[in-house]
């Protein structure tokens, strides 16, 4: 970058760069919160996320269960709103867990206070 002062001189030094600011954005559910329901017994999977789990990656309850407590902030994809239970919030996690590159969304009942999985399968 040139700059040239009120003198006429030219000052060729670099600048101070910007850092740009990334925008990530946060999950609605605190990870800590998932895995603390997790090792309270306070989870339920879906049928279909059990499912698809074993049929696509030979993976039983405990290890969906073993998955979520590998996920991590960067592991966030987004968060949305429920087509069939309206005003929940669904968080959606892609991340690479054991080699398996999974998708998986959750939300925490209001109600019961447990964490329900209601889907978990490859990206």
């Amino acid at each position: 970058m040139t700059n040239v002062n009120l003198n006429g001189i030219v000052d060729m030094s670099k600048g101070k760069r910007k850092r740009k600011k990334v925008f990530r954005p946060t999950s609605h559910y605190k990870l800590s919160e998932v895995i603390q329901k997790i090792n309270n017994g306070q989870v339920r999977i879906r049928r279909n996320a059990e499912d698809k789990a074993y049929k696509q990656f030979g993976w039983g309850l405990p290890d969906i269960k073993n998955a979520y407590k590998k996920l991590r902030s960067r592991h966030f994809d987004k968060t949305d709103v429920s087509d069939y239970k309206e005003g929940v919030a669904l968080d959606f996690y892609k991340a690479t867990i054991y080699g398996e590159k999974i998708y998986t969304h959750f939300y925490i009942d209001d109600k019961s206070g447990f964490l329900i999985i209601n889907s978990f399968h490859e990206q």
